[in-house]
């Protein structure tokens, strides 16, 4: 050959560098070279943006893969074990480290190897990473699974990152798929999404139903001694209890004397309003105020009316600032205007 290519054999392996062109090929195959620190940073910044979780199913799937391509090119082949050997040299002679068989069965599908100096090895060791070798078991189990034409999978029985003399990686017939673990990983990942949504919809929620209690039942003060409360919307057990609970609360803190409820936003007037007004008035009552029922409509007092309920200890009146004016009479003020 010419000096711009340059041709070498390593047992049945050929390399041939064409400096013109500037293509390196491994038998025969357009190849690249790599320094170990070059697929390290490779293999870190993968680690560092997507996780350790993520990563390893990337590695698999990716050496997986490579196994399977590999595998094709003989896929003519019949003799298993001879291919096996052709692949152990050519991995040596390229740099992946010392490999042997320790076990083949043809009838059990299954096969141990031991890796030496694999650069994967070499790699996480750099790395000072203790975690089990991913992408060199699963390049293998794609390997096997083109040659044997069904499905295999890995394990790692010995690792050199735990203080071995070398990777023993097991491979045999599994269910396990790459494509699965994406799957699965990607049911993961949305599942933990799909919870930190559900959290955050259980936080919003909780943060709108205390703004709504907090605005359904504003205690407010008129003057002192007398406080009013206005009643909106439907109300349930969880909802009056936080009524009678603050307004209590507030009753005895003003020392009031005086409850106007306002009515005006209560459409309808049902046997569960008249039982829990009645009593919200006895617990006034017991702290030695008295409530006063305001904003009562044609409509709900011809309710109240049918309703067959007796309110006549209780006094009402159809507005709020007629409300108010009973209680400050009842209180020994008056409202005197201005010269």
């Amino acid at each position: 050959m010419g000096d711009s290519i340059i041709r070498t054999q390593v047992d049945s392996t050929v390399f041939t560098w064409d400096k013109e062109k500037g293509i390196f090929t491994f038998d025969g195959a357009p190849s690249m070279l790599f320094w170990d620190s070059a697929i390290e940073l490779f293999i870190s910044t993968i680690i560092e943006v997507s996780g350790e979780d993520v990563s390893n199913t990337v590695l698999e799937a990716t050496g997986f893969r490579m196994g399977e391509l590999v595998s094709s090119y003989y896929k003519d082949k019949i003799d298993t074990r001879s291919v096996l050997d052709q692949y152990i040299d050519i991995y040596r002679n390229a740099g992946w480290g010392k490999i042997n068989v320790s076990h083949f069965c043809l009838e059990e599908n299954r096969v141990i190897l031991q890796l030496e100096n694999s650069w994967e090895h070499r790699i996480y060791q750099s790395l000072k990473k203790e975690q089990a070798l991913v992408l060199l078991p699963s390049h293998w189990a794609g390997v096997f699974t083109g040659l044997l034409k069904e499905n295999m999978w890995y394990k790692v029985n010995k690792s050199q990152l735990s203080g071995s003399e070398y990777d023993e990686i097991e491979i045999f017939p599994s269910t396990i798929t790459p494509t699965d673990n994406i799957h699965e990983l990607a049911r993961q990942k949305e599942q933990v999404y799909i919870s930190e949504l559900e959290q955050k919809v259980e936080d919003r929620t909780q943060e709108l139903t205390d703004l709504v209690k907090h605005l359904s039942t504003p205690i407010m003060p008129v003057l002192k001694g007398i406080l009013a409360v206005s009643l909106v919307g439907k109300f349930n057990d969880d909802r009056f209890e936080e009524l009678l609970q603050k307004t209590l609360f507030e009753f005895s803190k003003k020392r009031a004397s005086y409850l106007l409820l306002d009515m005006t936003a209560i459409g309808e007037f049902d046997e569960y309003i008249i039982y829990r007004l009645q009593g919200l008035v006895k617990a006034v009552s017991l702290l030695g105020g008295e409530c006063i029922l305001v904003g009562i409509s044609p409509s709900l007092g011809v309710q109240i009316i049918n309703s067959g309920v007796d309110l006549s200890n209780i006094p009402t009146f159809a507005t709020l600032e007629q409300g108010i004016e009973h209680a400050i009479d009842m209180l020994g003020y008056e409202i005197v205007k201005k010269q």
